[in-house]
Protein backbone atom coordinates (compact mmCIF):
# COMPACT_ATOMS: atom_id res chain seq x y z
CA UNK A 1 0.00 0.00 0.00
CA UNK A 2 2.89 2.14 0.51
CA UNK A 3 5.00 1.28 -2.49
CA UNK A 4 7.44 -0.61 -0.85
CA UNK A 5 9.00 -4.17 -1.08
CA UNK A 6 6.89 -6.94 0.33
CA UNK A 7 9.98 -9.30 0.93
CA UNK A 8 12.66 -6.77 2.38
CA UNK A 9 10.67 -3.44 3.67
CA UNK A 10 12.92 -1.70 0.81
CA UNK A 11 16.02 -2.51 2.40
CA UNK A 12 17.21 -3.92 -0.12
CA UNK A 13 18.78 -6.93 1.27
CA UNK A 14 17.46 -10.36 2.82
CA UNK A 15 18.97 -12.67 5.27
CA UNK A 16 20.79 -15.86 4.44
CA UNK A 17 18.48 -18.64 5.07
CA UNK A 18 21.55 -20.75 5.27
CA UNK A 19 23.54 -18.96 8.00
CA UNK A 20 20.11 -17.10 9.37
CA UNK A 21 21.80 -13.99 8.91
CA UNK A 22 24.79 -14.52 10.75
CA UNK A 23 27.48 -15.28 8.05
CA UNK A 24 28.42 -18.30 9.90
CA UNK A 25 27.85 -22.05 9.72
CA UNK A 26 29.04 -24.98 11.62
CA UNK A 27 31.35 -27.59 10.37
CA UNK A 28 29.98 -30.90 10.77
CA UNK A 29 26.32 -32.31 10.69
CA UNK A 30 23.48 -30.51 11.91
CA UNK A 31 20.87 -31.92 14.04
CA UNK A 32 18.65 -30.75 16.84
CA UNK A 33 20.96 -31.48 19.63
CA UNK A 34 23.39 -29.43 18.54
CA UNK A 35 20.73 -26.46 18.34
CA UNK A 36 20.20 -26.92 22.09
CA UNK A 37 23.21 -27.93 23.75
CA UNK A 38 25.44 -25.47 21.70
CA UNK A 39 24.59 -22.47 23.30
CA UNK A 40 24.39 -23.77 26.44
CA UNK A 41 28.58 -24.40 26.10
CA UNK A 42 28.26 -28.15 25.99
CA UNK A 43 30.03 -29.04 22.91
CA UNK A 44 32.69 -27.35 20.87
CA UNK A 45 31.61 -26.42 17.55
CA UNK A 46 33.89 -24.85 14.45
CA UNK A 47 32.07 -22.69 12.34
CA UNK A 48 33.27 -21.56 8.98
CA UNK A 49 31.90 -18.79 6.31
CA UNK A 50 28.33 -19.58 5.28
CA UNK A 51 29.47 -20.41 1.16
CA UNK A 52 25.94 -18.94 0.15
CA UNK A 53 26.25 -15.49 1.65
CA UNK A 54 30.24 -15.08 1.13
CA UNK A 55 30.29 -14.85 5.01
CA UNK A 56 28.06 -11.51 4.35
CA UNK A 57 25.05 -13.22 6.47
CA UNK A 58 22.72 -11.08 3.73
CA UNK A 59 21.63 -11.28 -0.12
CA UNK A 60 20.26 -9.10 -2.54
CA UNK A 61 16.91 -9.03 -2.56
CA UNK A 62 15.36 -10.89 -5.72
CA UNK A 63 12.73 -8.52 -5.82
CA UNK A 64 14.09 -5.23 -5.82
CA UNK A 65 16.94 -6.65 -8.08
CA UNK A 66 14.12 -7.31 -11.07
CA UNK A 67 13.77 -3.16 -10.85
CA UNK A 68 16.83 -2.15 -11.41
Amino acid sequence: SLGMCTRCGDLKVIACSTCRGQGLVQAGSFSMVNDILGPLGNTASESKPCPGCSARGHLPCPNCSKNI
